[in-house]
């Protein structure tokens, strides 16, 4: 019972499952200002190998992810110095002297970069100096016992900070849940789709990833022991135990932005099932009711204040997209385009609320709302089914699930539309992502 209730009530929202609804045209709305500032990119030379020691396999793929994480940001172009300047580079140690030799290229930075293997694990030495005189804007040194990928993603956000003064998203984490041969499991992987790795070997039925502030717990949905309930997941230890195991629906948890309460979906045993908003507080374990209504409530989303909440409801008899404050005072209906609106996510800057609209061919798509409900737009098109949207740390890329033909993957764009991805390596079909703070 519990099982077929789920996957009728807003089953895009959590399974990608086909969708119906009318028609609703997106409205036009003016992102010149996102379009410019996500199109903002500064010129930047690389030097790898930089003391000139000899180089290894380990030196010429890491180099070659520090070139990958910059172009991922956005911000950053490459350019390639002409064969007498790039000859000059190879020989020379990275110095003042050879950062000069770049000013005429344009260039605004020359990133200079050097790993070693040692015992203990890897060391990168980073630094980046300025073309026009040669002097040293950034020198640090990274080591870690782990992964050469871990230094470089915080090599990058260092250099994004240098450059433009806001913290990267090269060492955020994306969780979602894939199907594998026997059922459905917990994934992670970096932000560009690297390193993908398996959490969990349960085989069941999954679905809303959740993670902590301090990306140490990942909470998620699981039908693990027969109906949904929601699990705190260890990152750390590997360890997990059970958060909300109420009779009935426990659903689509998420954080509050200072991490110190959780927000979630509840029925709690009532026979109609239908669920309500509570927001649980960590420190105290209080669990408290936000929403009361004869209907469903679900898909809970912090504004990045902290103060707000946006969720789905079908009080007024069709899925649409609420706003309430973090109280469940001043409650008002945002979205009146269409019947069917869901699945919000709030953009971490606070400007706009992604989420799952219907198009004119009754197609769910990515749409973006003002939190006021004043502009809204469609930024996916084209043939498939778009759902479960998920900001990147820094609200200039939205990440969701893109079905066709029964088969979904991950897909990755910019706030304004363009540059569709697809991060990530994983073959068979997935479930709502969850992009980690940085």
């Amino acid at each position: 019972m519990v099982r077929r209730l789920l996957l009728s009530v807003f089953g895009a929202i959590l399974l990608g499952s086909a969708l119906l609804g009318e028609p609703s045209p997106a409205g036009s709305v003016d992102l010149s200002v996102i379009t410019n500032e996500t199109r903002l990119s500064f010129k930047v030379v690389l030097v790898g190998n930089m003391e000139r020691k000899e180089s290894s396999y380990l030196t010429r793929k890491a180099e070659a992810l520090v070139r990958k994480d910059l172009l991922e940001t956005g911000y950053f172009e490459i350019l390639t110095p002409p064969p007498s300047i790039a000859s000059a580079l190879d020989r020379e140690p990275f110095d003042a002297v050879s950062a000069r030799s770049v000013s005429s290229l344009g260039a605004e930075g020359v990133v200079g970069m050097q790993f070693a293997l040692a015992a203990d694990g890897v060391t990168l030495h980073g630094v980046v100096r300025d073309p026009l005189n040669g002097a040293i804007l950034f020198d640090k040194i990274y080591r870690t016992p782990g992964k050469y990928s871990e230094l470089v993603h915080r090599f990058v956000d260092d250099i994004l900070f240098q450059f433009a003064g806001i913290r990267g998203v090269a060492t955020s984490r994306i969780a979602f849940v894939g199907k594998t041969r026997r059922g459905y499991d917990l994934f992670t992987m970096d932000f560009d789709g690297e390193n993908t790795r398996r959490m969990t070997f349960d085989h069941v039925l999954a679905f809303n990833p959740a993670w902590s502030h301090d990306k140490r717990h990942i909470f998620y949905v699981t039908y693990l022991h027969g109906d949904p309930q929601i699990i705190d997941y260890d990152l750390s230890t590997g360890s997990r135990h059970m958060l909300f195991a109420y009779p009935g629906l426990n659903i689509t948890p998420t954080f509050s932005p200072d991490g110190k309460k959780l927000a979630v979906a509840l029925s709690r045993g009532r026979a109609s099932q239908h669920t309500q908003i509570y927001l649980y507080t960590f420190a105290t374990k209080r669990l408290v009711r936000l929403t009361y209504s004869s209907s469903n409530n679900l898909s809970p989303t912090f504004a990045p204040s902290g103060n707000a909440l946006a969720f789905v409801s079908d009080r007024d008899g069709h899925p649409q997209i609420f706003v309430m404050d973090a109280d469940g005072s001043n409650l008002h209906r945002l979205t009146f385009d269409g019947s069917y609106n869901v699945a919000p996510a709030w953009s971490p800057r606070g400007d706009w609320i992604a989420y799952v609209c219907m198009n004119d061919l009754h197609r769910p798509k990515i749409c973006l709302i003002s939190p006021d409900g004043s502009s809204r737009v469609t930024i996916t098109r084209g043939a498939g089914r778009d759902d479960s949207p998920s900001w990147s740390p820094d609200g200039r890329f939205l990440l969701y699930i893109r079905q066709i033909r029964g088969h979904s993957t991950l897909a990755k764009v910019w706030i304004d539309g363009h540059g569709r991805e697809f991060p990530g390596h994983y073959r068979r079909s997935v479930l709502t992502p969850s992009w980690s703070g940085p």
